[in-house]
Order: structure tokens, then C-alpha cells, then sequence
């Protein structure tokens, strides 16, 4: 629930190497020092099965979030964020913290969550009956603060209802209980207990006794955690043990939140939040409810602070958040494989060899491959959208070969393969072929010093990384895949020419805990033999353009979303110099391209889609202006946008809205101001998040 701590902004004189952001609920994280490590509890009665009894684990996904209920009144527009939901005589209910919207793409402040919403359903779905706030702060009951993170269980004939409340005294875990889920009462002998930052509580019952996870902080080396202990009675609690402790250190910003773990055949699985971006939660899988590990990677699911449950045989996940004002469900979807990842770009668009710019993106009916061609830049006259093929399993990369000619790379339905097709010298196409190697997502392609592309692929699931180069340039023809280029990896690679030739290549570590690079040692040659480290905790993949002096630029944005953070080359071909912020909130890296004259612009959005920011350097390699904004008030997009260079040299963005609707704005002159957003096409293509899974 990192969503609901924050009543500032970032401290834009932070890096990327150390965010300590000044926000009200972080502060709950610090002054750790000397309290005591938190003890490790031993998994006990509550045991996994044996080995041989249990089959491998599910792989998680989640199908689209259908927006379900607006807490909003006649006073204004309210968001919900952490949340629960049960099931009581047939009805659904929803208790969720609850407070006043801010301005579009804006954090609101987290000390006005004062109040439990209320409301209840037929189904998950709706439709939604709106009851007076639940449960309403009180400070004289032993120094309430605020209310987050509301947990409703069923026992012994009543509803409890676990919140954290913080206090003076330490973050607290509070406790009020009702018999009919309108009425409540707290404890009367106070918290259940307290903490360093103890919050976002879920309680599961777990053999015969009941289990409390929690996020926490790590008293001993500062690591975000999720806690747990043990009750026999839901009122007196053991002392804490840890299930999960995240690798990112030097951040206040707690990648830990609103812990949820659900048994299925033998395997408990932890959905932990935000991972790849502010709205993402990701799962892991572990035998032992007392112990899981990144290592147990078991899926993603594209929302923040999600929560999931079974209506009869139907899973859902629950999602909500500061930037999606209200509450939105999804059909939870258990898999035998994992869920492919979507490419960073959605549409994805290149020159071809005639030097026309051509748009790819997905048709959202079945997922078929569309193409659209510009046939005159001047003008900026347009192709009707056209089947390319299909369906794909993610929007396509292109690459753009030694004789001008695009070659598109897709990712087959269900991950089961790779594609690719050619573009003839005539400017038509070859059929598609089969392309072979790991299929977790659509390959990043770039072209190395010697004029043969060159194609990264990450594994299913993210376990490895591997690495595919042509015969010679422009050739038919490949090498066979190098399958250990790359070790596990938290999302699909990236790759980028430096001024000499050689290619770098950035890989996100598994959880979000670094980035890593590896690169050539000589333009066409062998690669360095290790990764490196290239920077601390990320909260999703990275980007990277070279501008017009010949330096790289990477941008990556912070853990949770905060902010977006830049390293550039301090020359090109040489070192880095130090990670400087660059955007606010962030939903990921921004898109980077370089004008006609070498200065790079990017362009941020916002979580929930509803702001998009404008920035662009001053001179080639050189600083960035403030920027500004570069949305349509009351337009909300899927995902970043892309940007391209037509042939005249002006650059060309291209965004999806989140009803599926593309969307351009082109610059009026090369490297010049824009023209108004304008329609692109009268087809609806699959409004997909980049990053996430490619459902």
C-alpha cells in the first residue's frame, strides 16, 4: 500500500542509487537502529506436504481490471486503496481505506485517511450499494492516527476486522470486531501489538492455528520485510517472524506492501506490491507459508494493492490505488506456463526501406497483427490499418537491418514461440517463420557495428536470458541462439548502440533489486565475461537512447513509481555519470528519442494514465529543460507512448487510451513544437500495459 504514505513529492536531490524521500508514512520506516532483529519463525504444525504429494506450482496472471465502483460523492471524486472483501448471507463486502482525490497524476495526502469505506454487492462485479464509513479514526483510543489497510475474517460467529492505526508508540496493528459487518467495536485493551512500521495486516488460517502477515521493517540491516505471527484466538499474537525480506537497500520507498497469501494444492502464494511499477504485484510461490524467496517467481498481476478471493469455482483479483478512484476486479487466472511479457512498446513503430514510417500494434478483438504505413510524410497522409497476421502473443519489435529493411519479431500466442518476418527489397514482406529460442516476451533487436542485427530473449518466467545474432548483415539467415547470455532477470532486456558500435545490453535484476549491463569490449566483438552493476533498487525495466554526441542515456524509474531517474555517459563510448531525477510519478521508464538534431525528448506518464510530461535536453549530452505537460486533459492512455522520427525528421508520438483508441501528436517542424493530439485510425487495438503480462 505504498500508495497511501505519502504526502509529499521526491526529493529531487536523490538518486537513483539512494532514495530517502521525505514522505510522511516512510518516516514510520526510520530510526530502526537497536530495536532487534525480527526472529525467524520455523514453519512448525503448519508444515508443507510432502514432495512427492504435491504438483509444481501454478503460474498467476490476471485478465483485464473492469472498473466496478466509484466511491466518489456529490462533494468530489474519492479513491479507494488497500482494500478487503468477504463474502457474509449471500452479499458481498467491500471495506477499503478511502479519501479525496488530487489533481490528475498527483498523490494525495495520506493523512486524510481517517475512515473504512463500506459498500456491498451481489457479486464482485456489482453493482455496488454505497453504506456509511465503517469505522472512522480515533485518536483517544491509545493515540489512533489514521486507518489503513482494512482485513475482515470470519470466526467464532463475528467479523474481525484488522487495521493498522500508527501512534505514537510505534506503528500499530489494531483490532474491532461486529456481528452483522455494520457495527463496529474496537478492542478494549488496544492494539494487538506493535511495531517499527507495522502495517497492511492479512490474516489466513493456516493448519490449525491463525497466521497475521504484515509488512515491516527489519530492525537489524534495514530491509523491507513481511513479517508474520501466530494466534491461536485472533487476539493474543506470537512474536514476529519474517516470510519474505526484499533484497533492495539505501530506500525508504518499501516494495513489501499489502502482503496477501492464498493455499492452493499444497502451495502457498504471497502477492507483494508495488513490483514493476506502482500498479504491479507480484507472486511468489513457496511450500512453506513461513518462507518465500524472489527465487519462487510465480507470475505478476498489473494492479496495486491487489487482493484476491473465490466466488464458487471463480478466482478474482481486487485492485485500487491513489490514480484509479475506485475499486476494479479481474478474473484471476491459474496457468500450467507463465504469462509472457508485453513488449515496452505498444504501438511499435520503425522506417522501412523505402523510408516510410510504419506502425504496428494489436487488434484488440483477436490480438492479430496490424500494420499501418505514413505514404506521404509531407502531408502526413496515412494507410487504412491492414492484417499483418496473427494473432501474436504480445505487440511485435522491429528492427531495422544493414539494407534498410524492417524485420519484425512477435511473440507467439501463449509464449509458445517466437515469429519473425522480413521485408523485401521491393518493400513487400516474406512469409513468417518460425524463429525459435526462449519465449518470455517479444526479443529486443539492435543493429551492432558490423550491420547484423542481433536479438535478445528473455526466458519464460524470466530465467535466463539469451542472445541471437544474423550470418552477416542483412542475411536470411541467424546463428543459433547463445542460450546462457544472461542469468534470471525481473523483465525483458534492452539494448542500445554506442557511438563506436558496441552494444550494451541492461537487464533488470529479479524483485526490482538492480540493474545490471554487460557490453561488447570491441565494436562486432566478444562480451565482457561478467554483468555489472549498474544501479540500485528499480521499480521496472529500464530505456535507453543515444542522443546526438554520440552518449547513451538510460532512464529508470525509482521502486513503487515515485519518481524517474536518468544516468548518462560522461562521454561517448565511456563511463557513466551519476543517476539525477528527471520525472515525478512514474508508471515506467519514460520513451526516449532523439530529435533531428540530436537532442533527446522523453515522455513520463503518470500511474493510472491520466498525466503525460514532456522533457527534452537543452543541447545534445547536454542538461534537460523543466518540461511540462503533454496530455489531453481528460484522456487516460494504457501505457507510455511511443515516439519516432519520420523521414522529414520530425517526431512522431503515438499513444493508446485505455478504451483501445490510438492517439498521435507530431511535431510541426523538425525538432520544433507539436501540433494538437489527433486521432490515428479508426480501430480498436488491445490497450496493453508495457511490462506486464501479455494476457
Amino acid at each position: 500500500m505504498v500508495g497511501r504514505a505519502r504526502t509529499g513529492t521526491a526529493d529531487h536531490a536523490a538518486s537513483l542509487e539512494r532514495l530517502m524521500l521525505p514522505i510522511s508514512r516512510r518516516n514510520l520506516l526510520r530510526g530502526a537502529a537497536g530495536a532487534g532483529a525480527l526472529p525467524l519463525l520455523g514453519a512448525g504444525r503448519a508444515a508443507a506436504r510432502a514432495a512427492d504429494a504435491v504438483p509444481p506450482h501454478r503460474w498467476v496472471g490476471a485478465g483485464p481490471f473492469a472498473y466496478v465502483y466509484d466511491p466518489s460523492t456529490s462533494a468530489g471524486p474519492r479513491y479507494l486503496n488497500d482494500h478487503t472483501l468477504i463474502k457474509a448471507q449471500g452479499r458481498w463486502h467491500l471495506f477499503s481505506i478511502v479519501g479525496d482525490s488530487a489533481p490528475r497524476g498527483e498523490s494525495p495526502d495520506s493523512a486524510g485517511e481517517t475512515s473504512f469505506a463500506h459498500a456491498s454487492a451481489p457479486s464482485p462485479n456489482g453493482p455496488w450499494t454505497s453504506h456509511a464509513d465503517a469505522l472512522t479514526v480515533a485518536p483517544s483510543y491509545f493515540g489512533e492516527e489514521h486507518l489503513w489497510a482494512p482485513h475482515v475474517v470470519a470466526a467464532g460467529g463475528r467479523f474481525w476486522l484488522f487495521y493498522a492505526a500508527g501512534g505514537e508508540s510505534g506503528a500499530a496493528i489494531n483490532l474491532a470486531t461486529s456481528s452483522d459487518l455494520f457495527t463496529w467495536t474496537r478492542e478494549p485493551s488496544g492494539p494487538l501489538f506493535r511495531g517499527l512500521a507495522a502495517r497492511d495486516p492479512m490474516v489466513l488460517r493456516v493448519g490449525g492455528e491463525w497466521v497475521m502477515y504484515y509488512t515491516e521493517l527489519s530492525s537489524a540491516d534495514g530491509h523491507h520485510v513481511v513479517a508474520c505471527r501466530r494466534s491461536a484466538d485472533l487476539v493474543h499474537w506470537s512474536e514476529p517472524g519474517v516470510a519474505f525480506t526484499d533484497a533492495t537497500t539505501d530506500t525508504t520507498v518499501s516494495v513489501t506492501e499489502s502482503p496477501y497469501v492464498v493455499e492452493r494444492d499444497g502451495w502457498y502464494y504471497l502477492f507483494i506490491g508495488p513490483r514493476g511499477g506502482y500498479e504491479g504485484t507480484d507472486v511468489l510461490a513457496s511450500r512453506d507459508p513461513f518462507h518465500f524467496d524472489v527465487s519462487g517467481y510465480a507470475g505478476h498481476v498489473p494492479g496495486h494493492a491487489v487482493e484476491v478471493f473465490a466466488d464458487g469455482e471463480t478466482w478474482y483479483a481486487s485492485a485500487a490505488g491513489w490514480f484509479r478512484y475506485g475499486l476494479h476486479v479481474a478474473p484471476l487466472d491459474w496457468r500450467d506456463t507463465p504469462s509472457p511479457w508485453q513488449s515496452a512498446d505498444n504501438p511499435v513503430a520503425g522506417l522501412d526501406v523505402g523510408g516510410r514510417l510504419t506502425v504496428f500494434a494489436l487488434d484488440a478483438s483477436d490480438r492479430s497483427v496490424l500494420r499501418r504505413v505514413q505514404l506521404d510524410p509531407d502531408t502526413d497522409t496515412w494507410s487504412q490499418w491492414e492484417s499483418f497476421g496473427g494473432p501474436a502473443g504480445a505487440v511485435p519489435t522491429l528492427g531495422r537491418n544493414a539494407g534498410g529493411r524492417l524485420e519484425v519479431f512477435s511473440l507467439a500466442p501463449e509464449g509458445v514461440n517466437l515469429h519473425h518476418r522480413v521485408q523485401r527489397p521491393d518493400g513487400g514482406w516474406y512469409d513468417w517463420e518460425e524463429f525459435g529460442g526462449p519465449a518470455g516476451a517479444a526479443p529486443s533487436v539492435a543493429r551492432d557495428a558490423d550491420g547484423r542485427l542481433e536479438v535478445f530473449a528473455l526466458s519464460p518466467g524470466g530465467a535466463s536470458v539469451a542472445r541471437r545474432r544474423q550470418w552477416s548483415p542483412g542475411s536470411l539467415a541467424w546463428d543459433p541462439w547463445e542460450p546462457g547470455f544472461g542469468g534470471a532477470a525481473g523483465a525483458p532486456p534492452v539494448v542500445a548502440a554506442n557511438a563506436d558500435g558496441r552494444l550494451e545490453v541492461f537487464t533488470l535484476a529479479p524483485g526490482g533489486s538492480g540493474i545490471h549491463h554487460r557490453w561488447q569490449e570491441a565494436p562486432g566483438g566478444a562480451w565482457t565475461a561478467a554483468w555489472h552493476r549498474f544501479g540500485t533498487a528499480a521499480g521496472a525495466v529500464p530505456r535507453v537512447a543515444g542522443d546526438g554526441s554520440g552518449r547513451l542515456t538510460v532512464a529508470a524509474i525509482g521502486p513503487s513509481s515515485v519518481g524517474t531517474f536518468s544516468r548518462q555517459q560522461s562521454a561517448a563510448n565511456g563511463g557513466w555519470d551519476a543517476w539525477l531525477p528527471m520525472f515525478g510519478w512514474s508508471a515506467a521508464a519514460p520513451a526516449l528519442v532523439a530529435n533531428a538534431d540530436g537532442r533527446l525528448e522523453a515522455f513520463s506518464l503518470t500511474p493510472g494514465g491520466a498525466r503525460l510530461s514532456h522533457r527534452w535536453q537543452i543541447a545534445p549530452g547536454g542538461s534537460w529543460n523543466s518540461g511540462g505537460e503533454f496530455g489531453e486533459p481528460g484522456i487516460r492512455l494504457a501505457a507510455t507512448p511511443t515516439a519516432v522520427l519520420d523521414s522529414t525528421g520530425r517526431t512522431h508520438v503515438f499513444a493508446v487510451t485505455a478504451e483501445g483508441r490510438m492517439r498521435t501528436r507530431v511535431q510541426a517542424q523538425p525538432s520544433g513544437g507539436w501540433r494538437p493530439w489527433t486521432a490515428f485510425g479508426d480501430r480498436t487495438v488491445a490497450p496493453v500495459v508495457s511490462g506486464s503480462p501479455a494476457l
